[in-house]
């Protein structure tokens, strides 16, 4: 059975502006804010002592300082309320993940401001007995905002409509499941959320009470008969309330389709109790992965102090994983450097693990030897768990890659991938560790060269007639060169104030420059031939150099660069 918190705020822009106000403004003083509207000043909102003046919303300013002239006027803010109730719908998700703010409450509602106010919209179905039922629930939300200074009034019932009509006109505070009839029955009509011109009508025929109208709304004619004269809106209202129609509840933030809750009654402070708190929350919603058939890509712990106001958002710590994981422990060695981020204060009273992005899991084969069962015996069958990814198709590697990730970021863990382009500096990328192999990549109008993987990569190998050294310098170094022209290779060079003299050469092989880039012709910023020697000296050290540019008769000489070592 659904159940549903309306949780009603009649004087929450007041009881922002009374808290912020310094000195601060006794509770019996009359306090109202205002706006402008249509050339004039109006009353946007009061608080109770006003409202026992007679002062309502609507009302002209001038008005109101004639009824009441010691009235506490301050500009309204409906930007800041707002912001202020959604942040006070984030701090309700410590009682369930499933909370808005209410649609259905333009200022004013019905007559002379009777039910206006704004209000949140909970979904605590499934959640009430992690208070210790729905009375304590209530109980706990009403004293928690009463100390933080608000006015609020909440009720429990099976729809949308029941609630908010019990929280506004209702004696009775927690319907029983099943109970709307009986608990809307003696309500006035504004309790189905009619408007004030359609309450008047109905009010003109007689009908006062909901109960009324249900007896003239239940048979086919007479409901029939309420559509052609007062509109659906009186049925749809009706139908809302009871239940006979469903009317969605969207949150505020979607929340996770696997997650687990945890109320303690003695908050949590200590690293071994947060320890125990947290792999407990993990093992919970590694069944609910399982179940499923699908494992955590990333996933966040959402911790509420015990002393935290209503505006204070619950503190965050979120992991990610480079593969589809419902590892306890490896999700828990994910998310155990990140614990000391967390603030306890006098402790933790509501933690959560929610995945906020989960994936198919495909499993592979499993170890039948030792306590290791359950655990990858290699990669998977057909690559399921890594794609394109082979990295991440060894389980060790990619759960290094996912620790590593936890501490230093996601973006930081890269791993390198051949790239189309005969220039050895542009013929890898860097990407993040967990990109898949397939991901795009720049290509050239032209069907340009493949280009070869360089050996360090664990991924390919360069062609054997074009040997490449083993490492690359970060960038070519200039070098002072003997050589002699045109073509021949040089004689000694220098080099970081050392001077290499060469016993053997290999060469030139010619690479001339990339004119293609994303589709688009563009030049190269360095528009010369490049011819590479592989040389080696005295020592048996190897270097790869190459001559940057052509003699030409009265030009610049050409310039060169080392660019890598062999051995």
């Amino acid at each position: 059975m659904r159940r549903i918190l309306s949780l009603w705020l009649p004087t929450f822009a007041t009881d922002r502006v009374r808290r912020g106000l310094v000195p601060p403004l006794a509770a019996d003083t009359p306090l109202l804010t205002r706006m402008a509207d249509k050339g004039r000043l109006t009353v946007a909102a009061v608080n109770a002592a006003a409202r026992a003046k007679r002062l309502v919303p609507g009302m002209g300013l001038a008005d109101a300082r004639a009824l009441e002239p010691q009235v506490h006027v301050v500009d309204a803010d409906p930007d800041g309320d707002r912001a202020a109730l959604e942040r006070l719908a984030d701090w309700a998700r410590r009682y369930t993940p499933w909370t808005a703010v209410d649609p259905s409450d333009p200022p004013g509602f019905g007559p002379k401001g009777i039910g206006g106010g704004p209000g949140l919209l909970l979904d605590i179905t499934g959640c009430a007995h992690l208070q210790g039922g729905e009375h304590q629930l209530l109980l706990d939300l009403e004293g928690r905002l009463a100390k933080a200074g608000f006015e609020g009034r909440a009720a429990i019932a099976d729809t949308i409509g029941a609630a908010w009509a019990l929280a506004r006109f209702g004696a009775l505070l927690v319907a029983p499941p099943g109970g709307a009839v009986e608990a809307l029955a003696d309500l006035p009509l504004p309790a189905l959320r009619l408007g004030p011109d359609l309450v008047a009508s109905l009010r003109r025929v007689g009908l006062r009470r909901v109960g009324e109208l249900m007896r003239q709304g239940t048979g086919g004619k007479s409901r029939a008969a309420l559509a052609a004269r007062y509109g659906a809106q009186v049925s749809l209202r009706l139908d809302q309330a009871l239940g006979w129609v469903e009317e969605p509840l969207s949150p505020r933030r979607p929340p996770a389709r696997h997650t687990a809750r945890l109320t303690v009654v003695d908050p949590i402070s200590t690293p071994e109790g947060l320890a125990q708190a947290v792999r407990h929350l993990l093992g919970r919603v590694a069944a609910s992965l399982t179940a499923a058939g699908e494992g955590a890509r990333s996933l966040e712990l959402e911790a509420w102090r015990i002393d935290a106001g209503h505006d204070a958002p619950p503190q965050v710590l979120g992991v990610g994983a480079s593969r589809p994981n419902r590892d306890p422990a490896h999700l828990w060695r994910l998310l155990e450097p990140r614990m000391d981020k967390l603030e306890p204060g006098p402790g933790f009273e509501v933690m959560a693990v929610s995945v906020t992005h989960a994936a198919p899991f495909d499993g592979g084969q499993a170890v039948l030897a030792g306590d290791g069962l359950g655990e990858l015996a290699g990669p998977p069958l057909g690559g399921g768990l890594s794609g394109g990814n082979p990295v991440l198709a060894d389980p060790p590697v990619a759960e290094l890659v996912d620790r590593l990730g936890a501490r230093l970021g996601q973006g930081r863990v890269l791993r390198l991938l051949p790239r189309q382009s005969w220039i050895p500096e542009r013929a890898v990328r860097a990407v993040p560790a967990e990109a898949q192999d397939n991901a795009p990549q720049s290509t050239s109008p032209m069907a340009a060269p493949p280009a070869p993987a360089a050996p360090f990569l664990g991924n390919g190998a360069w062609p054997a007639d074009r040997p490449r050294p083993i490492r690359l310098l970060p960038r070519p170094e200039a070098v002072e060169v003997v050589a002699p022209i045109p073509d021949d290779p040089p004689l000694l060079f220098r080099w970081r104030d050392q001077t290499y003299r060469v016993g053997r050469a290999e060469g030139p092989e010619r690479l001339m420059p990339e004119w293609w880039e994303g589709g688009e012709r563009r030049p190269d910023p360095n528009p010369e031939p490049r011819d590479y020697y592989r040389v080696e000296d005295g020592e048996g050290r190897r270097f790869w150099l190459y001559r940057l540019g052509l003699y030409h008769a009265g030009g610049p000489p050409p310039r060169w660069f080392l660019h890598g070592f062999f051995g």
